[in-house]
Formats: structure tokens, C-alpha cells, sequence
């Protein structure tokens, strides 16, 4: 797992040494999703039909009492590089990583959301609470933009 991490960094970190991108393409950002999962979805009990709606913000369709798809979303926060030490989601972190792991089209929007969302977590104790209920919040905030692995 953190060689998958560090690998996913790696790439990252190349595409913003050219100074002729300034961040990611949909396609290499849809593709990062995908690796992201892979990474992740192997830990937990989440079938394909949860993770699909995860990714596609059907959450009527997640049952949010289960504690693998909340901790599937951590640990895709924790791959991205947007949590605390303590493992909760670090708004100003993920901010930062909005220039490098997302597209030119969806960073306004994501950093729009973030903003709007960064009072969530204080409504749960648990982390994996918090990381699953702030991205719920930041696909209700623009639904049309959303995107996760």
C-alpha cells in the first residue's frame, strides 16, 4: 500500500514538474480514480454496486450505517494525502492538493465545496464519519462536478 501511495505521488509530482501542465487531464484524473480504488477497495466489504454509487453520488443508495464504505472513503482521503495525523480530513490540505490531483475544470468548484463543507466533521467524532460526511456534503454542493474513486 505505500508503494501504491508513493507511486501515485510520483506520478503527481512529474506532471507538475513540466512546466507546460498546469495540473491534470479528465482523462489522467478519471484514471487516478480508478487506481485509487484499486488500491483501497480491497481492504473493505464494499461490493461494486456501493462503490459505483459512492463514485457517482447515488448515496440514497448506501447504506450509510456501514463502516466499510465510510472507511473505504478514508482511506482514499488518506491516498490522496488530505489527512491529519490524527486521520481526519484536513481541509486546507486537501485544498493544496486541488492544483495537482485535479483538473483545470473542477478546481474552482472543488475548492468552492471544500469551503462550504469544512464544518461537517465537527458533527462526528469518528473519522471515518467525518471523511464520508464531508464528501456527501461536497457532492450535494455541486453534483454536476463531483467525482470519486
Amino acid at each position: 500500500m505505500f508503494i501504491f501511495y508513493i507511486l501515485i505521488k510520483l506520478c503527481l509530482l512529474h506532471l507538475t514538474w513540466i512546466p507546460s501542465i498546469n495540473s491534470v487531464t479528465m482523462e489522467q484524473f478519471e484514471q487516478s480514480l480508478d487506481m485509487m480504488r484499486n488500491g483501497c477497495a480491497p481492504k473493505f466489504k464494499n461490493s461494486i454496486e456501493t462503490l459505483d454509487a459512492l463514485r457517482f453520488g447515488r448515496f440514497e443508495q448506501i447504506d450509510e450505517s456501514s463502516t466499510d464504505i465510510k472507511c473505504y472513503a478514508k482511506c482514499i482521503a488518506q491516498l490522496a494525502g488530505t489527512l491529519t495525523k490524527k486521520g481526519d480530513f484536513s481541509i486546507p490540505k486537501a485544498t493544496a492538493q486541488i492544483p495537482i490531483i485535479l483538473p483545470k475544470e473542477i478546481q474552482d468548484s472543488a475548492r468552492d465545496a471544500l469551503n462550504s463543507c469544512k464544518e461537517v466533521q465537527k458533527d462526528y467524532k469518528d473519522s471515518c464519519d467525518k471523511v464520508f460526511f464531508t464528501t456527501k456534503c461536497v457532492y450535494n454542493f455541486k453534483p454536476e462536478v463531483y467525482k470519486f474513486p
